[in-house]
């Protein structure tokens, strides 16, 4: 089993799997563009722990976990939501779609074809995203403040109102 300490930018599924590797390390949210898009701490860590082992001695599989905070935009007042995240996950890779088959139902499957390489950040960065909430918000304490003065009700004129001034006159009379 090989152990190291700071994860590769490119993962080698295949020869990862074969040798057991466990890879451990972290990154800064700003190393990874689709979370640091929405997160407003982009100078705290993910901290990554990850395990590689051959599942049924052929599929290529990834055990992991992800530990990471981070600061959203509540959707209902704008504020900071912060989010709190332990995912653990466990992934097998396979070429074809028929493979999966084979595998228990607690792997999330991966279809990767002919490619054996990851790109580590991207990986990461699909369960994290996967695992912060879709619209977060904060549950009844928002700090959401409507000023009452500042809704205006639009007054809406009635389409039809132009046809009450039409003069009605039968036709073929003058």
């Amino acid at each position: 089993m090989e152990t190291s300490k700071q994860l590769p930018k490119t993962i080698k599924l295949f020869k990862f799997a074969r040798k057991e590797a466990s890879l451990h390390g972290d990154y800064k949210i700003a190393a990874m563009p689709r979370i640091s898009e929405i997160a407003r701490n982009t100078e705290d860590r993910v901290k990554v722990d990850l395990s590689f082992y051959l599942e049924n001695d052929k599929t290529p599989c990834i055990k992991g976990i992800i530990n990471t905070k981070i600061i959203l935009d509540c959707q209902r007042c704008l504020e900071a939501f912060p989010v709190e995240l332990k995912i653990n996950f466990n992934l097998a890779f396979v070429r074809y779609e028929d493979q999966a088959e084979e595998l228990d139902s607690g792997f999330e499957v991966y279809v990767i074809g002919e490619e054996e390489d990851l790109d580590s950040i991207d990986l990461i960065t699909d369960e994290i995203l996967l695992s912060i909430p879709m619209a977060p918000s904060h549950d009844f304490d928002c700090n959401l403040k409507i000023d009452k003065e500042e809704i205006v009700e639009e007054i809406r004129k009635n389409p039809f109102d132009v046809l009450k001034n039409i003069k009605t006159t039968d036709f073929g009379k003058e």
